[in-house]
């Protein structure tokens, strides 16, 4: 049956309709949504989904600001938390599901946003189809099959980011327009469309951006061994440049936190294990260790992922069957034409295949690179989904080539046959509606616990949470799971939590500190930095905080706000609070013990003292000093000078009484001296030049 070339007829729209429906319509099936109840629970309620939710819920509420430095005054207390440490490329993506959220509330909302990727998909991988010249109705077929991919049920709202995947279609196209189109500079709707694309990849997940910028190179290079005109070679890497300048755009809030604070390396920590771990295994591509047919799944599982040697994200590379199908077909094709030297004719989307499969590989580019140290993309199992995209689009035009002058019935017989098939293997088993009511049952809980908080509190009331937890990246601790401490936060409008601010910054490790010397101490200095209350994770102790418990109630704290799976205490804050100083890098952690403790430099050292309130406010520094050998200490405030003194080693100086008028935001107090640190003979590793000792911010 022939057919137009392109997106040209108005039944494309009905097509594109009916696609859309079949797709809408399966996944409230796979999702088992079909009340609004469903719609109020997420998916999942666990790790990685806590941390999603809690993003989609402060770029809705615009505590995270796209583009602009990120400090959700809602975390981090007594600070606002920094954001900008941790790359965050997705930015138009959550931008996207926090209107969303806004909308349709936080949960229904993203599972609104789930939706929408797989439309997204189904939406892109049609026009493509038909700019290809591909068939309308197979092309819904690769559609349907591609947006609903055992890889966007693996991956779903816990990792958000990667289930948009619907611009990679977009990203083929337009690979193929500059292998193809030598004029396409000239073109000007091509080349907005191309750049479109380009911004559209700079915008979402890092990994995607990233082998859409390894193919335009490549595309530049092929030109370039062609001795084509320098404009075909040029425009990939225009192309390149455009979403570069977009990934830049969205880090902005990450590179100018590194210029203004210098660099975090302990945000993000990557190594070569990792790389390993995530790297794309071929076979994974072909053998399932999750399927709705059990036996199926459970012959993968014992044949493969209990065996292997080396398991990571094990099953969202599954291609499906269809897609199996369609990389076996690419491959006889290729060599088909490569035994008839007929290179024009080897279809362009085997090379890009084989160039994922050399990068994403054990041992492959990926882990060259991670050896040399640049551990660019640490789970490279992620581009199975490149792999899919690509064959289905050669399944898609291939099969319209095939069928070009079939009559509609068997024509649409093939096509619904491959969808009904590809589907049956793709989607996983329902959730029974047992599993919903179990997470609705814990989202309920949560829901009840933030509302009782903050009926009880006062607004932007402060809640110090224990067991303390970095964030973000650290893994579960005994029993509380990664992010967990996020659940109170997605369901409150005006409390502040002390959890979710980026670690590495010596900002943050007041809150170790604080602990480290028991629950006395621990609770003077939450009152004095204003926290009205301490959220207790009963899955943090063996003993479901009992024993914590009774000693806040020995230290007279016995109002329990809270006391189901989290028991809240209420605090008593002081009127004025001050807030945590900041030792900066060149002082070393804290030792002692409850009642006198002292922190050692290795030369000269600041300290940041932050001023809440508006005005200028009066306060006293107290402390002692030690040092190990004659020296000089000058201490200034700002530009002017406060204390001054020449020392001896020995016995800890008399204490310190210093009179300071703060400045609202940061006020940098300065310990210069000379000579630098020295080793001691005492078998400390550590240059020490002097130290403080009971260092307190007072009223």
């Amino acid at each position: 049956m022939a057919h137009e070339r392109g997106w040209r007829t108005r039944t494309d729209w009905y097509w594109l309709a009916l696609l859309l429906c079949i797709v809408a319509v399966t996944w409230c099936a796979a999702y088992n949504r079909w009340t609004a109840a469903a719609w109020a629970t997420p998916m999942s309620y666990g790790e990685d989904t806590w941390f999603q939710l809690a993003t989609t819920k402060a770029f809705g509420t615009a505590e995270a600001p796209p583009i602009l430095p990120k400090h959700p005054e809602s975390l981090g207390a007594p600070f606002s938390a920094n954001w900008n440490d941790y790359p965050s490329v997705e930015e138009g993506m959550f931008l996207g599901t926090g209107v969303l959220a806004r909308v349709f509330g936080l949960l229904t909302g993203a599972n609104v946003a789930l939706l929408s990727a797989s439309l997204l998909a189904a939406a892109s991988f049609y026009f493509v189809c038909r700019q290809f010249g591909s068939h309308p109705i197979v092309s819904v077929t690769g559609g349907a099959l591609f947006s609903l991919s055992r890889f966007a049920f693996a991956r779903s709202l816990h990792h958000l980011s990667l289930t948009f995947y619907w611009h990679l279609p977009l990203g083929m196209l337009v690979l193929w327009y500059c292998l193809t189109r030598p004029t396409i500079h000239r073109e000007r709707r091509l080349v907005l469309f191309c750049a479109a694309v380009a911004i559209l990849h700079g915008v979402q997940n890092i990994y995607y951006t990233g082998m859409f910028l390894q193919f335009l190179a490549g595309v530049s290079c092929y030109h370039a061994l062609r001795r084509e005109p320098w404009r075909r070679i040029a425009f990939p890497l225009l192309l390149a440049a455009v979403a570069l300048f977009t990934v830049g755009l969205m880090n902005v809030d990450t590179l100018s936190s590194r210029i203004v604070n210098g660099p975090n390396p302990f945000v993000i920590v990557r190594n070569y294990a990792g790389v390993e771990l995530y790297a794309l295994k071929p076979i994974e591509l072909i053998v399932p260790v999750v399927h709705r047919i059990t036996a199926l799944g459970d012959w993968g599982m014992n044949h493969y992922a209990k065996q292997a040697y080396v398991v990571g994200e094990v099953g969202s590379p599954y291609l499906g069957i269809v897609g199996i199908a369609a990389l076996l077909l690419l491959v006889w094709e290729a060599a088909r034409h490569l035994a008839g030297q007929n290179l024009k004719q080897v279809p362009f989307q085997l090379w890009f295949v084989l160039w994922i499969l050399a990068f994403s590989v054990i041992g492959g580019i990926n882990a060259l690179l991670a050896v040399c140290g640049l551990v660019l993309f640490r789970a490279s199992d992620r581009y199975s989904i490149v792999i899919l995209t690509l064959v289905l689009l050669f399944l898609v035009r291939y099969l319209s080539s095939l069928t070009r002058n079939w009559k509609k019935v068997p024509l649409f017989t093939l096509a619904g046959s491959i969808m009904v098939l590809g589907l049956l293997d793709q989607i996983p088993s329902s959730p029974t509606g047992e599993s919903i009511a179990e997470i609705r049952k814990l989202v309920r809980a949560d829901a009840r616990m933030a509302a009782t908080l903050e009926a009880k509190l006062p607004p932007n009331a402060m809640v110090f949470q224990l067991p303390i937890m970095e964030f973000p990246e650290v893994p579960p601790l005994r029993g509380v799971a990664s992010y967990e401490h996020f659940r109170p936060y997605l369901f409150s409008q005006h409390l502040r939590y002390s959890y979710g601010s980026d670690k590495g910054r010596t900002r943050e490790r007041w809150q170790i500190e604080a602990e480290q010397f028991g629950v006395p101490r621990l609770i003077g200095i939450l009152e004095q930095y204003g926290f009205s209350a301490i959220l207790i994770n009963r899955k943090g102790y063996e003993d479901g905080g009992a024993a914590l418990l009774e000693e806040l109630r020995s230290l007279g704290k016995r109002e329990v706000l809270v006391d189901s799976e989290f028991i809240c205490a209420a605090l008593t804050p002081a009127t004025r609070p001050l807030l945590p100083p900041d030792f900066d890098e060149n002082w070393y952690g804290l030792e002692g013990n409850a009642t006198h403790d002292w922190r050692w430099s290795s030369g000269d050292a600041t300290i940041v003292l932050y001023n809440p309130e508006a005005g200028p406010r009066e306060a006293r520094l107290s402390f002692r000093l030690e040092n190990l050998q004659p020296r000089r200490l000058q201490i200034a405030l700002g530009s002017r000078k406060i204390y001054g003194n020449s020392l001896q080693p020995g016995m800890v100086a008399q204490p310190i009484e210093l009179t300071v008028i703060l400045l609202p935001g940061k006020n940098v107090v300065r310990f210069k001296s000379s000579p630098p640190g020295v080793v001691p003979e005492t078998g400390d590793t550590r240059k020490l030049a002097f130290a403080v000792h009971d260092f307190r911010l007072l009223e």
